[in-house]
This record gives C-alpha cells, sequence and structure tokens, in this order.
C-alpha cells in the first residue's frame, strides 16, 4: 500500500542522520566567492574595453555567465547562509541582482513562500517561466514559443518594469507586507539608478561600452544561461507531492558546475534543509542519494532526457544510475 507519510518519514529521518543544521556560518567562504565574482566581471570589462571582435565576444559571454552566476550567489545571500550577519546578507544580495534587475527583497520573499508550499496548489516561483515544471501538453509550434518564453527570460524584465511603476506611483505590491514593499522599493530604487546613470553617462560620452558589458550579456547569454541552470530543479518532477524526494532533482555533476550553481545541483538536499551552508550540500547528498527519485548525473545528460516523452522516460533514480560516493 502506498504511505501517504512515507516521504516525512524519509526527511525527518535523513535530517536526523545528518545532525544539527545550526553550525557557525564561514562567511569567508562566501566572501572568497564574491571577490572571485568582482575579478570575472573586472576581466570581462577589459575584454570589452580591448575593442577586438574576439575580444568583445569573449567579454560578453564572460560577463553573460558573470551576471546569472551572480543570481546564484544571491541565493545563498537570501538564505541568510552566505555571511553570519542577515546585514552583510542583504548588502550583497542587492549589489548582486542589480545585472539582472533583480530584486534580492521581492526574491527571497517568493523563495521563502516557494519553501514553504512546494507540492502544494499555493506554490509559485519567483521567475516565471510560463509552463514552469513541464506539465502542459502543447503543440511543437507552441512547444518552440514556450522554450522560446523560458529561455529569453522575458517574464522577468517585463515584472521588473511592471513592479517600478507599480512602486513609483505609490501602489502596494500584491502579496506583500508594508516592511516588505519598503525593502522592495529600496531595491528597484538602486537598480533605476544605476541603469539610469549608465544610460546617460552613454548618450552623454556616445559611448557603447554599456551596451556591450550589461545589455548584450544579460540578453544573450546570462537570461538563457541561469533558465537553463534552474530549469533541472523540478521540471517533471512530482510537484504534486510536498515529498522532497519526489518532487525536486539533484545532478551531482562536477566540481565546475558545482561551483557555477553555487551548490543548486544539489537540490534535493537544499529544499531539505535550506539552512545549510551550501559547503555541506555535497555530504548531505551522500545521505539523501539512494532515496531520490530523480536524479542525474551530469546536466548533459539531464537535458538528453528531455528528448524522451514523458511517458516513456524511464526514472532516474540512483537505483539504476549512481554509485554512492564512500
Amino acid at each position: 500500500m502506498n504511505d501517504p507519510h512515507r516521504g516525512t518519514r524519509a526527511m525527518a529521518e535523513v535530517r536526523a542522520r545528518f545532525g544539527s543544521v545550526h553550525e557557525q556560518i564561514d562567511g569567508r567562504r562566501f566572501a572568497g566567492k564574491l571577490l572571485l565574482f568582482v575579478l570575472l566581471v573586472v576581466a570581462g570589462a577589459i575584454l570589452v574595453r580591448h575593442g577586438s571582435v574576439w575580444s568583445i565576444a569573449c567579454g560578453v559571454i564572460l560577463l553573460g555567465l558573470m551576471y546569472a552566476h551572480a543570481l546564484e550567489l544571491q541565493h545563498e545571500a537570501l538564505h541568510s547562509i552566505g555571511f553570519r550577519g542577515r546585514r552583510a546578507n542583504v548588502v550583497a544580495g542587492v549589489l548582486l541582482g542589480i545585472p539582472m534587475l533583480t530584486s534580492f527583497s521581492a526574491y527571497r520573499a517568493a523563495h521563502m513562500r516557494h519553501h514553504r508550499y512546494l507540492g502544494t496548489p499555493d506554490n509559485h516561483e519567483y521567475f516565471d517561466y510560463g509552463d514552469q515544471y513541464g506539465h502542459a501538453e502543447r503543440t511543437r509550434a507552441r512547444t518552440v514559443l514556450a522554450w522560446v518564453y523560458r529561455f529569453s527570460m522575458i517574464s522577468l524584465y517585463r515584472q521588473f518594469l511592471v513592479d517600478t511603476v507599480r512602486l513609483a506611483s505609490g501602489r502596494p505590491v500584491p502579496g506583500e507586507k508594508p516592511a516588505t514593499v519598503r525593502d522592495i522599493r529600496r531595491d528597484h530604487l538602486l537598480i533605476t539608478a544605476v541603469l539610469g546613470t549608465a544610460v546617460t553617462v552613454s548618450v552623454a560620452t556616445g559611448s557603447t561600452f554599456a551596451v556591450w558589458a550589461w545589455l548584450v550579456p544579460v540578453l544573450l547569454v546570462a537570461g538563457p544561461v541561469h533558465a537553463a541552470v534552474e530549469l533541472p530543479e523540478h521540471y517533471r518532477c512530482e510537484t504534486g507531492t510536498t515529498d522532497v524526494f519526489r518532487n525536486t532533482r539533484t545532478i551531482r555533476s562536477n566540481r565546475l558546475m558545482a561551483w557555477y550553481t553555487n551548490g543548486n545541483n544539489f537540490h534535493v538536499e537544499h529544499h531539505l534543509m535550506p539552512s545549510l551552508p551550501i559547503a555541506r550540500l555535497s555530504r548531505l547528498h551522500q545521505i539523501t542519494a539512494p532515496r531520490a527519485l530523480h536524479f542525474h548525473r551530469t546536466y548533459r545528460d539531464f537535458y538528453r532526457s528531455l528528448r524522451t516523452p514523458r511517458s516513456r522516460a524511464p526514472l532516474a533514480g540512483p537505483q539504476a544510475e549512481y554509485d554512492t560516493p564512500q
């Protein structure tokens, strides 16, 4: 017989085996991530400024990759597990959201609700991709349009404009408390100030640097890459259950991707213990691996699996394709 409480007991058992999550957060590790991010952004800006076609192309790609990576770092900050102090996490998170016009406070509020309500009708994510979890049946043409919509990140930029106008006119943000609205307004004021300054300087000097160092990387690289990184988290999982081992996917991948996604590849583990420092997710994975229903060795394996219709897609559980690390 199916036990409706089996998933809950399994999650409680894993948490108990792994021990307390109330340990000291190593802010130096997160500071190191931020420093590397800044250095790579500077390197990308220098490449764009160099002027040759190949240099600009390499700079655009590097900057786009870093802007998408910034949202993964922002995700750590919004869980308050980057630095020990709340204020430091907020400052870092707000700044990290500027490149992709992402309000730290709006993202945090929506994301915490996502963790709370995943597997229920109240679950809604901050980044809207339309068919969020791949459950809709579409014609081939509508499927292509759905993928274009997802990877273009049009919804993010449209929502930024809508919220900016709403906040500028003094109207509340639906579903958010007054204190949260004030924080969202602060984020939008900062982002629009930076955006306005970039546009003003560009027009005044006749420079296209902001276009090649910000606009083009965001539209052509950062948006699609971010959508690609987020897609596997719950796509085609059993999002009608609150069992984390069934409604979320983990991808083991390699050290480079684990760094780039900032541990988000271990997504089952993250949803199981959202307050766990990112550095410990790989250790938790050793315990969760035998239980996770949706698992892939690499991101390439996951995207290859999308070619298989859902009705014929094999379960990607660890029993078939994973050897628990020692």
